[in-house]
């Protein structure tokens, strides 16, 4: 009996050891890496007699670019933001109703029309950045609510989670609104009137003739077709995934390890060995309805149950992984109302096993051949009857995303100490998580926090190490999500020198959070954290959720 006794307070107090170090790590964790603190300051700038003399340079006009331009109006007297599509510099690329760009074209930009879905960690940072953004929300018709995506593990919903402060909000719209929303914000000229746009596609940085550690400069092709030069305090790459900063600095000779940066940093590489890249054959369909009139929009909310109404998402089916569905590729099918009158379709899946569907029986057929553990809700499939009235106004995006890659520069020396990367120059995730704005917005609130730290030091000037400091914070905030991409389809062409084993146990232990979130708590809020981009890295790794999961998987089988 004493020998029972002392075995369970044993087990007691190792499982409370346990749960301290936990909560210990965790909060170190959420500061580190999810970066809560670094939010918060997104409201700090400078004076206007403390800023940067001279122009950032901001090359891209994308989500990334914009934010970036944004931050570094803050820090800079002038912000100059260099985009290659001449028509995002006209007043119909920051309308107002921008979701009635649903048919333009975007030519650098393959998800346009396509289903977006962000996190509620990124419409934390835009509050932050922009304090009238539920305002201007409205005037756009785009919905915010709170971010419930109506998760369903092959049909076995998520139940809305319990969080002691409630569900944070949102937004629900597509790509093309979102990127109008933001622009009209950022070129705001009585609010940023610091901010300007030129039309123009770079074409190489100039090196500062008086310190080659530094850039002086960019070259762009105007829309004229002559080349320009225009000074620059800082070089920012937003250029996304064609991620042009590396040919430039290639061609000047930037990123070469010298003798000294072998031997004390055995990490560094050269600039050509920066980039690691894996391929998960992803395959994307969207499909954008527009309803004629409000009596559309009021037989489509007949449809649905009474606490589904007014509320942007429909449902997120997440099909479970079997050994069957992991080899046609796992579907992720998913139906919301997002901006103004219109209602987006998204199928998605890894492979070319299954069928991108562009039409609505295309749609039938796609989902009745998904795998349930609990049959779809009847209303899916009247929604899908109610939207063939109006199949003359859809708009269909089918994507072939290409190679998800990360461009180590943490890891770069010989670098240029005004020069930064951020959003997909830098890194892309698969995105169907909804991470990709999450994760520009932790590359630029990495920039904001290093030009906050060079302003202690160096005022009005950035320290020779500016680059390299960025570089490091940028790594520590983004690059765990990198880690998390998972090798769980057969069919991914791996990054080389790894194997479609690398992570295996993590999948299957996410795999079994999956499956018990309809039916646990526990496990239901925190997949719901880690989806709105809130969860530290080991929210997952609970002690009593670990033991819950290993007695599920291994004792009574998942």
């Amino acid at each position: 009996m004493a020998l029972l006794l002392a075995v369970f307070v044993a087990l007691g107090a190792t499982y409370a050891v346990l749960l301290l170090a936990w909560h210990l790590l965790r909060r170190v964790l959420l500061a580190k890496h999810i970066g809560v603190q670094n939010l918060r300051l997104l409201q700090q700038g400078r004076a206007e007699h403390d800023k940067i003399p001279g122009t950032a340079v901001v090359c891209g006009g994308g989500i990334a670019g914009l934010l970036t331009a944004r931050v570094c109006h803050e820090h800079f007297e002038r912000v100059l933001v260099l985009e290659a599509e001449p028509w995002l510099s006209s007043e119909n690329a920051r309308r107002v109703d921008g979701w009635k760009l649903l048919r333009q074209t975007r030519a650098r930009l393959m998800q346009w029309n396509s289903l977006h879905s962000s996190q509620a960690y990124f419409f934390a940072g835009l509050e932050k950045l922009f304090p009238n953004i539920i305002e201007e929300a409205a005037r756009s018709q785009i919905k915010v609510a709170p971010s419930f995506p109506r998760f369903s593990t092959s049909g076995a919903p998520w139940p809305r989670p319990q969080r002691p402060d409630g569900l944070p909000r949102t937004m629900y719209t597509t790509r093309h609104a979102l990127e109008t929303f933001i622009r009209r914000l950022v070129f705001d000229q009585e609010a940023y009137p610091n901010i300007s746009f030129r039309a123009g596609t770079v074409t190489d940085v100039v090196t500062d003739p008086a310190n080659k550690t530094k850039l002086s400069g960019v070259v762009f092709r105007n829309e004229a077709g002559t080349l320009e030069t225009v000074n620059a305090a800082l070089v920012a790459d937003c250029s996304g995934p064609a991620r042009a900063g590396l040919k430039w600095l290639a061609r000047h000779e930037y990123g070469t390890p010298s003798t000294a940066d072998s031997q004390y940093r055995p990490s560094t590489l050269p600039l050509d060995d920066l980039k690691i890249a894996l391929d998960q054959k992803l395959r994307y369909s969207s499909i954008t309805y527009t309803a004629p009139d409000a009596a559309f929009m009021e037989r489509f909310e007949a449809l649905l149950p009474d606490d589904f109404k007014g509320d942007g998402p429909i449902i997120t089916f997440l099909e479970d992984s079997t050994e069957a569905t992991r080899a046609m590729g796992r579907v992720c099918l998913v139906i919301w109302r997002v901006d103004a009158n219109q209602i987006s379709v998204f199928a998605g899946h890894p492979g070319e096993v299954r069928f991108q569907p562009t039409n609505i029986e295309q749609l039938r057929q796609y989902a009745h051949n998904l795998y349930e553990i609990e049959p779809i809700a009847e209303y899916f499939w009247r929604i899908l009857d109610l939207l063939e009235e109006i199949e003359d106004t859809a708009v269909v995006s089918l994507l072939r995303i290409p190679p998800t890659s990360y461009v180590r520069y943490s890891r770069a020396t010989n670098m240029p100490s005004n020069f930064v990367a951020l959003g997909d120059s830098v890194i892309t995730v698969n995105p169907v998580f909804g991470e990709g704005c999450t994760k520009a917005l932790r590359c630029v609130m990495a920039l904001h926090t290093e030009l906050l730290r060079a302003n202690k030091t160096f005022p009005r000037s950035l320290p020779h190490t500016f680059a390299g400091d960025f570089f490091q914070e940028e790594k520590v905030k983004t690059e765990w999500m990198w880690d998390n991409t998972h090798y769980g389809a057969p069919m991914t062409d791996p990054i080389p020198g790894e194997s479609l084993w690398e992570g295996w146990a993590l999948r299957w232990y996410i795999t079994t959070l999956q499956r018990m979130a309809p039916y646990d708590e526990h496990a239901n809020l925190v997949l719901y954290d880690s989806s709105i981009g809130f969860a530290s890295p080991i929210d997952a790794m609970h002690p009593h959720l670990v033991a819950k999961v290993l007695w599920r998987g291994l004792v009574v089988g998942a």
